[in-house]
């Protein structure tokens, strides 16, 4: 088992001491803005917290606990479903463009993997005649990201109905990252455990918390799923430190409070880069339906890295390149900062544009 080289991750370490972050998805850490809940775990063995928890998940996301696996975070919970349930020698699928772990994972761990389009052209829905093939020649699993990243666009639940009913008619497993979906700047979307029997859905505290630092996440699907997420994560890692499963409660509790805050800041930020988008005629952007980040498309022949390298070398501002998630020609800008940074960092990268 080999993984490909995580340049993701490498960017954001060049990126530290950035002036200007417009790279980091999610939330802020909300600890100074009314989430400072004063716990006392000292007297909570592992094995209370981690009760106290599944109560929580079960109760917010009104599902049995038997359906629930806990874990170091989402992206644990995406390579454990995968290292678990099922064989290398199984055809996996894959959307692209994606989150880089999403990909590398199931290229490491399956001897096939195939890719299923998600075109810019369409929006970012998937390409159902290629989920089609990709079931014929054998596929059991698909794994997606719900709301999409890097684009922020929705599959909405008839999109995730007839992906999961397709799925199922040959057996397959849909694997559907949701650490976006109730950042949805409209009603989200249901889950797509919900929606089908053979829906699998991964979720954390890092995106529409901001409280990555946490490391802790979950999967719900069926029953036979979790029990061995759960037992992978038992071997692999024991349990979740005692602290963060008792600030995830209570995190948990107040799920609205933290919907509302990005709310508010996507109603604040949003009309700033559509605004400059209007007046700068060479990019354009793919309008978010949810998160706080969205895709700038630049002009043709323009490299993203190349891009993303001189605006954080000439003015300290921080974007992803888009070539990261396989959205080459493209940058991820995330808004969750304040309006005048935003405006500086926008008008920062037209002034690089001006030089190319």
């Amino acid at each position: 088992m080999r993984f490909e080289p995580f340049l993701l991750e490498d960017w954001l370490i060049e990126c530290l001491g950035a002036s200007i972050d417009l790279d980091h998805s999610g939330a802020p850490d909300p600890s100074g803005e009314g989430f400072s809940p004063s716990v006392d775990e000292s007297d909570l063995s592992e094995f209370e917290a981690e009760d106290r928890l599944y109560k929580a998940i079960s109760s917010a996301y009104k599902v049995r606990r038997s359906r629930i696996a806990l874990t170091f975070g989402a992206q644990s919970a995406n390579y454990a479903f995968f290292d678990s349930c099922f064989s290398r020698k199984d055809r996996a699928m894959v959307e692209a463009p994606t989150y880089a772990p999403m990909r590398a994972c199931a290229h490491a761990l399956f001897s096939s993997c195939t890719s299923v389009p998600r075109p810019r052209a369409d929006g970012y829905r998937l390409d159902m005649s290629s989920l089609e093939k990709g079931l014929r020649k054998g596929a059991k699993v698909l794994s997606l990201t719900n709301l999409h990243n890097p684009s922020a666009r929705m599959l909405d639940d008839d999109d995730m109905k007839a992906i999961l009913e397709a799925s199922s008619s040959k057996g397959a497993l849909v694997l559907v990252d949701e650490v976006y979906r109730e950042m949805c700047h409209s009603r989200p979307p249901k889950a797509a455990f919900q929606l089908g029997e053979n829906g699998v859905t991964t979720n954390g505290l890092s995106k529409l918390w901001g409280l990555g630092k946490l490391r802790a996440g979950w999967l719900i699907g069926p029953e036979e799923v979790a029990k061995k997420v759960n037992e992978t994560r038992l071997y692999s890692s024991w349990h979740l430190p005692t602290r963060s499963m008792a600030l995830a409660v209570e995190a948990l509790k107040r799920r609205e409070w933290f919907r509302q805050r990005v709310l508010a800041i996507a109603h604040r930020n949003l009309p700033v880069i559509r605004d400059w988008a209007v007046g700068e005629k060479r990019v354009r952007i793919t309008d978010p339906q949810g998160c706080l980040h969205l895709l700038v498309h630049l002009p043709e022949g323009v490299d993203d890295e190349s891009f993303a390298r001189k605006l954080l070398r000439k003015h300290g501002t921080a974007v992803c390149p888009g070539r990261y998630f396989g959205e080459e020609g493209s940058v991820r800008i995330t808004y969750s900062c304040w309006a005048e940074q935003l405006e500086t960092g926008l008008g920062q990268m037209s002034d690089v544009l001006d030089g190319l």
